[in-house]
């Protein structure tokens, strides 16, 4: 608002304001002025104040190609949510997928074309300068007829965008076109041509499995699909309340990762030996005569694992015979059941051999085709392999390429340091990259010309052979950028010889020409214009394909079983692990705060890099939390704290990917290490692909020490019973006891009346991964500040729904069990808060709710101090986000000022639009109008929201389970959110 000297508002301006946009204006908590106010003169047809528009789209954060619904106000993106109709999301997002707006609305965007001038800076320039640049080189070069020394480097592109590359390239004459992933699977590939003779990568049924056991193939966090497997994940082991079953969930791998953290056993086997407790396994079901197939062919699979006993296994393994001779019964017995592997951390020089082996292990238990689909393979398939990046670099450093073009990708920060990326770039003449941000690889270009975000762009993506995924822009450019489709349309049109090449005016006429094949190939009998509007309106095209009728090939009988060990480089006494960050990915999410803001689910770390180590480990070394740690392998030396973690073998260490940041906008800069930089130049041995896991290190303490800033340090409940669990066993005997808000009618207090409705929750701690795609949903809905790292170090951060994750004790042999609880405001029927306030800003709803009223709160804290679940946030300050990053605020929530306390409201503004729609509709509200942010984006479909009063609304029925229980309902606060228990396999 204008302000005088004093700092107050001055009378006639206040009057202005009065007049002109009437007193919500003049209550609202924003300190920034006015600005005049131009209404439409011709309202765009598309936009209703008030109303949202929704795009269905194509979600680009990893390689899974989730179908998203954005939700646009007025003409800005606000919100991402999951598309209902995509099989791959089903409806969910994670928490990448959430923060795709902040790609959007990053502050540190390439805003425009960029030419590096002769100081080595940047300086903008024009489309048409920039365009013209390029022509100019490529004409060159088909006139010296060196256009085979051409590279076009691009992240997984398929559709549309591949076919113009590859079109484009060979009308020029020949370049080469290479699809870079960071986690390409190659070995998942090649064991897959060995076995079968099929060299594609599979879909998984996890949803279909009664047991499942994964070879570090960490499903929950980046492998694959993540949303997607979360899901069918959620659908095989949480516990079903009417036929009292659920699938059990064995995790092999050298450390407790998140998707470890959620199964019902963790076997920590030494790193490297997966291979052989894979055959062992399949050694014990081949001689106890378990398989599903042939005598015959039992016979010859036999001879390839007859060496591999449980008493040898169990030597080179660490993994008790015991627990083999029970995964192997488990296996054949809970059918179907369903191997995995191929998680890039545990990804040695012997990973083909050892996907080979878990390959068998599927197919002598008959998986194949039940639980694993070969017909519906990846897109991920068609990557190049690590092999080719090394030629590539090999190229560039013997002068063999002119003109590398760069798409999405960041090779110099997520190859290692070892391979000399950085040396051999240098040495290409001419660079052109399209990226969006200033990143590691981009620096070194000689032109930016940055690309529109998905979410402004035209596209296509089809992440698996029946999901063709369309992307269609969600609101108009920002900067002064252009889609890559049409800038190699133009700058073709530009090139003697080619301008007739592409008929294609833009790239959504190239697109539209794409379509036209797959609708004539799949819907033969649909005109196009039906079929297109339909695509668009479903966010893409889907249809079921079969699975594939698999032989064993025959070459599986010639893979060497005889020598599994790993080569492990470097004389160090600790495994180097170096696993994908589910917040970061390869590094590509560490510029958007609310991943970094997002506390890491095991560690509870924010905006840095830690090194897991285990208790023993850093007693021996006096190593105790936040110490500084030296970890120096043969290739380079990096620092960083400690995390002391019991879910890690004392032989190991482990670090994160995704930050150590040398450039990539001001939230990535600087934070964290990169562990990729200190790996050699490795690969597996059949494939060609990276293997991660392949060095020992040397770590030593450096004696510097500070506080690993993390939001909860506490590993355990401390007798407080807040996340709670129970045994199959414990369900079946009837012995799950109701909370405490049932027996209303022992209160000293007559029971509180609702009018219309009670807006409640369940909650379910056995479907419930940690993922903490609900905070970052709840960050985007609700106007929730970032407030960094210093600040969450005072205890400051402002999220209103955490998760809260708790070790539990076992016996010794089965070492611990975590558990993760979502914790938000209880809208309790008896709130401690409400009474305490004395301004009455918080106060009981009629429809149940502790609501706040913010122009009200004179920021007292009572009402915090007095909440026993400690799930109210402060103000300390006026947060600011930095622009554009204030263009996605939802206009539907109120953004509170310094001095204000607020927290979880259940999306009041939801309740409202719902009711609205409803009254519009003139009926009452139906069970499920109403959907909060958490809710909606959870991938488990772990969180239920819902009417209370009404007895047949389903989180009504939930909450009467026996599961049900209230947290510190003895406090008496009747929690509007009830929890159920999470249900834990009985002991064997």
């Amino acid at each position: 608002m204008p302000e005088n000297k004093k700092g107050g508002i001055k009378r006639r301006d206040f009057l202005k304001i009065i007049g002109v946009v009437g007193g919500t204006a003049a209550s609202g908590c924003s300190p920034d002025p006015v600005q005049q106010l131009i209404p439409y003169v011709i309202p765009p047809d598309t936009i209703i104040p008030g109303v949202p528009v929704w795009y269905a789209s194509t979600c680009r954060e990893c390689p899974a190609g989730c179908g998203v619904l954005v939700k646009n106000r007025e003409g800005r993106s606000i919100k991402v949510e999951g598309n209902p109709k995509s099989p791959i999301s089903n409806g969910k997002t994670c928490a990448r997928g959430q923060s795709a707006l902040q790609g959007l609305y990053n502050p540190d965007r390439n805003r425009t074309p960029l030419l590096k001038n002769s100081s080595h800076l940047f300086e903008p320039i024009g489309w048409g300068k920039a365009e013209k640049l390029l022509q100019e080189k490529i004409q060159e070069i088909i006139k010296d007829g060196r256009s085979n020394k051409i590279v076009f480097l691009t992240n997984n592109v398929t559709g549309s965008l591949n076919s113009l590359i590859d079109d484009w390239l060979n009308a020029l004459g020949g370049g080469k076109h290479l699809v870079y992933e960071t986690f390409s699977h190659e070995p998942l590939k090649e064991a897959n041509n060995i076995t079968f003779g099929i060299n594609r990568i599979p879909s998984y049924e996890i949803q279909s499995a009664k047991y499942l056991l994964s070879f570090g193939a960490d499903f929950i966090e980046t492998f694959l699909s993540p949303v997607e497997f979360a899901n069918q994940f959620s659908k095989m082991h949480s516990y079903n309340d009417e036929s009292k079953t659920m699938g059990k969930f064995v995790h092999v791998e050298p450390r407790a990762s998140l998707t470890a953290a959620n199964a019902d056993q963790w076997i920590d086997i030494k790193p490297g030996t997966e291979a052989v407790l894979a055959l062992g396994i399949a050694n014990v079901i081949l001689s106890k005569g378990s398989s599903s197939i042939s005598i015959g062919e039992a016979s010859s699979l036999n001879r390839l694992v007859e060496g591999f006993t449980p008493d040898r296994v169990s030597t080179i393994t660490d993994v008790s015979k015991e627990n083999i001779l029970q995964i192997a019964k488990d296996f054949t017995s809970l059918r179907p059941s369903l191997a995995i592997g191929g998680g890039s951390a545990i990804t040695s020089t012997k990973a083909t051999q050892t996907l080979v082996a878990i390959n068998l292990l599927n197919y002598i238990a008959g998986n194949v085709g039940e639980t694993v689909n070969f017909g519906d393979s990846l897109a991920l398939s068609n990557v190049s392999s690590f092999r080719d990046m090394e030629s590539l670099v090999n190229s560039m450093s013997n002068g063999e390429v002119e003109l590398l073009l760069l798409y999405n990708v960041n090779p110099a920060f997520t190859l290692p340091s070892s391979l000399k990326f950085d040396d051999a770039i240098k040495k290409v003449p001419f660079v052109a990259c399209f990226s969006s941000f200033m990143d590691e690889t981009s620096e070194y270009s000689n032109l930016i010309l940055p690309d529109n975000t998905p979410l402004e762009s035209w596209g296509d993506y089809s992440p698996k052979e029946g999901v063709y995924g369309l992307i269609q822009p969600t609101m108009s450019p920002i900067y002064n950028t252009k889609s890559i489709g049409d800038v190699i349309l133009s700058v073709t049109k530009g090139i003697k010889g080619f301008e007739n090449h592409f008929t294609q005016k833009s790239y959504y006429e190239y697109l539209q020409d794409s379509w036209r094949k797959i609708n004539s190939s799949v819907t033969p009998l649909k005109d196009f214009e039906s079929f297109w509007i339909e695509a668009v309106e479903n966010g893409g095209f889907y249809r079921a394909i079969p699975p594939l009728q698999v032989q064993l090939s025959q070459s599986v009988y010639n893979i060497d079983f005889s020598n599994l060990e790993p080569k492990i480089e470097g004389n160090g006494e600790m495994y180097l692990i170096s696993y994908p960050s589910y917040r970061y990915y390869d590094g590509r999410g560490a510029n958007k705060p609310w991943l970094q803001e997002l506390p890491d689910a095991l560690s509870t770390a924010v905006w840095d890099t830690w090194v897991e180590i285990h208790p023993d480990t850093a007693s021996k070394m006096g190593v105790v939390e936040g110490d500084f740690i030296s970890i120096e392998s043969p290739y380079g030396t990096i620092e960083t704290q400690a995390f002391v973690y019991r879910g890690i073998r004392p032989d190991t260490v482990a670090i994160p990917i995704g930050l150590g940041h040398k450039g990539y906008g001001r939230y990535a800069k600087d934070r964290g290490v990169n562990p990729i930089s200190i790996l050699p130049v490795a690969m597996d041995e059949i494939s060609g692909g990276f293997a991660w896991l392949s060095t020992k290190v040397k770590i030593s303490k450096t004696g510097k020490h500070d506080l690993l800033v993390r939001t909860q340090y506490t590993t355990n409940q401390h007798g407080r019973k807040i996340a709670l669990a129970t045994t199959l066993n414990e369900l079946g005997e009837g012995s799950g006891h109701h909370h405490a808000a049932e027996n209303e009618e022992f209160d000293l207090y007559p029971p509180k009346k609702y009018l219309s409705h009670r807006w409640g929750m369940s909650i379910d701690l056995s479907k419930c991964t940690g993922c903490g795609a609900c905070v970052t949903a709840c960050y985007a809905e609700n106007n929730i500040p970032f407030v960094g790292k210093q600040q969450v170090a005072k205890r400051r951060e402002m999220s209103w729904i955490r998760i809260e994750r708790y070790f539990e004790e076992r016996d010794s042999k089965d070492g611990f069990e975590t558990r993760f609880i979502p914790m938000l405001c209880q809208h309790c029927g008896n709130a401690p808060c409400e009474p305490v306030c004395p301004v009455y800003a918080t106060y009981h709803n009629p429809e149940g709710l502790n609501a706040m009223i913010y122009n009200r709160c004179v920021g007292t804290r009572y009402c915090s101090n007095n909440c026993p679940y400690s799930v109210r946030r402060f103000n300390w300050f006026n947060y600011t986000w930095p622009q554009p990053l204030d263009w996605q605020l939802n206009p539907d929530v109120t953004v509170r000022s310094v001095g204000v306390m607020e927290k979880c409201t259940f999306c009041v503004q939801r309740i409202t639009y719902a009711n609205n729609i409803a009254r519009d509709e003139d009926r009452s509200l139906r069970d499920g109008d109403v959907v909060p942010a958490c809710a909606q984006a959870c991938p488990t479909e772990a969180i239920v929201f819902g009417d209370l009063k009404d007895r047949n609304s389903r989180v009504s029925q939930l909450s009467r389970l026996d599961r049900g229980y209230g947290v510190l309902a003895d406090l008496n606060t009747q929690p509007s959110i009830t929890y159920l228990k999470k249900v834990n396999w009985d002991k064997a």
